[in-house]
């Protein structure tokens, strides 16, 4: 029997509390060494609640004592560069939780570190493990459904950033496609098996309430004249629908959900030009999908519970199979790249009023060496910040975060320097 992978977390929070920790009790392959967290009140209750054998204030003492082998990162995004590149440079692989970072250059600086240390990289994009998405996956790779050819993507509830219990998520002024948007766009180009050629973005600023993208609708245009679309509406009064997704191809259409879903009615259908009875029944914590055609839905796969952690979990699996196959190759972190991209064009395209083609916006700059984390011991003294999740992030006033007409190539995010605390102690 292999031994099990030496693995730690850095960022305590609630993220780490729901998903992370509870992803590497699931797995068997991982030995849980230690955690990190500037909060010791948190740092505490996450010790003895998951059974954490050593925890840390900071990263650097932690890698330096455990020599963890994979490290999950759950701090605040303009933390993930440092992070990432101190824990590949001293021999750990990395799962980074989105948003992968603050730009794209701090992408092209993790991406040089993994080939650089020959380490595995991840972002946690890690809905298409879940049954529903992973079933349809599976029925358009074996052309059950035929050629995908439209797809529409939505979110709707009542959640403005200004509801967020994490002071760095609520101080976002670019919010709900930085924050959120990575994952429905991960499955779309999972599905579409294809980057969109062209973007157009609309955001509208909904009055002086809100000062963030509360209202996000995109379009993309993808090869062979197919098309996605998506609305993020975090300011609806509707009933709350955490993400849906229909698929439109040529045999047949999928409607996918993620979240409770309790229904139960008898409908009348219209096909053809008749109408049919439908007797339809749904109740799940964590989603479906249900294949349509001919005025007729059945389902084709559920997730009985929430499946978060458990999507997290087959995430880890697949990187330490990678790790131990000797085969490690970047198209993931590579797609993780361009996903934040297309965000980054979809901020842009709405800045402009503009469609914004990809093959002509501005790509990540190649570099040939990495430089070590940024920060020194003398501006890590002074503050603390929790992890991804956490309440106790002291975030600095809205006035400092630049507006959404800021570069394209950098998320406009108020988070602090602050999040440099995870690096090292307190001078």
């Amino acid at each position: 029997m292999m031994d099990r992978v030496r693995t730690a977390v850095i960022g305590l929070g609630k993220v780490a509390e729901t998903i992370h920790l509870p992803a590497c009790l699931l797995v068997d392959q991982i030995a849980l060494i230690a955690g990190c967290e500037p909060d010791a009140q948190r740092r505490e209750l996450m010790r003895a609640k998951f059974g954490i054998a050593n925890v840390y204030e900071d990263a650097n003492t932690l890698i330096e004592k455990e020599k963890p082998e994979l490290v999950i990162i759950g701090t605040p995004p303009d933390s993930h560069r440092d992070l990432s590149i101190l824990c590949l440079q001293n021999g750990a692989d990395v799962l980074c939780e989105k948003p992968f970072a603050m730009s794209l250059a701090e992408t092209d600086d993790i991406i040089e570190a993994a080939r650089q240390f020959d380490r595995v990289v991840s972002v946690n994009n890690q809905y298409r493990y879940m049954n529903q998405y992973g079933v349809t996956k599976e029925m358009l790779a074996a052309g059950d459904l035929g050629n995908l050819f439209f797809l529409q993507c939505w979110q709707q509830m009542y959640y403005p950033p200004t509801l967020e219990k994490t002071s760095w998520r609520n101080s976002l002024k670019q919010s709900t496609l930085f924050e959120f948007g990575s994952h429905p766009l991960d499955l779309i180009c999972h599905f579409f098996d294809a980057l969109p050629e062209s973007v157009h973005a609309v955001i509208p600023q909904l009055g002086d309430k809100y000062d963030a993208d509360v209202l996000v609708q995109m379009t993309l245009r993808f090869p062979g004249e197919r098309l996605a679309t998506i609305a993020l509406n975090r300011v609806s009064r509707a009933p709350e629908r955490y993400l849906e997704m229909r698929l439109d191809c040529e045999k047949a259409s999928v409607r996918i959900s993620l979240g409770g879903i309790a229904r139960a009615g008898l409908e009348l259908t219209r096909n053809r030009g008749r109408h049919y009875p439908r007797m339809r029944i749904s109740l799940v914590k964590g989603g479906e999908a249900r294949l349509e055609s001919e005025g007729t839905s059945r389902v084709i796969a559920r997730e009985p519970q929430p499946a978060f952690a458990s999507a997290t979990a087959a995430h880890l699996r697949k990187m330490i199979e990678m790790r131990r196959s000797g085969k490690i190759n970047y198209e993931g972190i590579g797609r993780a790249q361009q996903i934040l991209r297309i965000i980054f064009a979809g901020y842009e395209s709405a800045k402009t009023g503009q469609v914004i083609r990809l093959d002509s916006f501005p790509a990540p700059a190649k570099k040939q060496a990495v430089s070590a984390p940024t920060a020194s011991a003398s501006a890590i003294a002074s503050g603390s910040v929790s992890g991804s999740g956490s309440e106790s992030f002291s975030a600095p006033s809205s006035s400092s975060a630049p507006s959404s007409s800021s570069a394209p190539s950098s998320a406009t995010a108020s988070t602090s320097a602050n999040s440099q605390s995870f690096l090292a102690p307190p001078g």
